[in-house]
């Protein structure tokens, strides 16, 4: 069930938002439909090619390259903080050491400047849920993770619900989100993942350098693809 939560919440235009401040663990990866993707023929012949370069140990994941929108929703086992306020929301995951500011409608924006691996997100309230709309996106073209391009769009809703576990009570971040890129994908794709709230957890430091990754690729004489040149 959605809940209003009680304590910790601020006030937006008379009434009462829920607040998602705190530390958070991840309660499984994000489950993915439809599968498998559905590419546009161009994108296909994309992702055939990369298969025959690229194999699952050439993970770009395994050299510091952040996954970014939407592959970090939840899902991988590392805690993820939030800071929440009325003008912004302010995610740090624990892997990777990433970042995301996510703006609220109604307060000022900064004007986006370049495309990044989580882009450039606005929020506005729907009731309970937060909802939230991402452009800006640095091109993904990793075709074995969820490849999108530089024009694709995000938008997200999360909720807060309340379960018992083992007989006491638990808050749960719930986060739907629907990635369109009609360049990569006939449809959109949609994700859902969640994350339990864990009061008494502490986020940890780590360490990563990207320049891991490109070292690799020069040594293996590989090449992602370049987006760019979908139709």
């Amino acid at each position: 069930m959605l809940l209003m939560l009680p304590a910790g919440t601020f006030a937006q235009s008379g009434a009462v938002s829920p607040d998602f401040t705190g530390v958070w663990f991840p309660q499984g990866f994000a489950r993915r439909t439809p599968t498998p993707l559905p590419f546009t023929a161009a994108a296909a012949e994309l992702a055939e090619a990369y298969s025959a370069q690229f194999t699952p140990d050439d993970d770009p994941g395994k050299y510091c390259i952040w996954p970014g929108m939407p592959r970090v929703i939840w899902g991988a086992p590392f805690a993820v903080e939030i800071f929440h306020r009325p003008q912004d929301l302010t995610i740090y995951w624990e892997g990777y050491g990433m970042y995301r500011k996510i703006y609220m409608n109604g307060h000022p924006t900064p004007t986006p400047v370049l495309h990044t691996a989580m882009g450039h997100s606005v929020a506005h309230w729907d009731g309970d849920a937060l909802v939230i709309e991402t452009s800006h996106l640095r091109e993904h073209p990793y075709m074995d993770d969820l490849p999108a391009t530089a024009d694709a769009r995000i938008t997200e809703r999360y909720t807060l619900e309340r379960r018992a576990v083992d007989g006491v009570e638990r808050d749960f971040l719930v986060a739907q989100a629907t990635l369109t890129d009609p360049k990569v994908y006939t449809q959109p794709i949609m994700l859902r993942a969640e994350l339990r709230r864990e009061p008494d957890m502490h986020i940890l430091e780590y360490t990563c350098s990207t320049s891991l990754w490109e070292a690799y690729l020069l040594e293996n004489d590989l090449a992602p693809p370049d987006l760019s040149t979908l139709p």
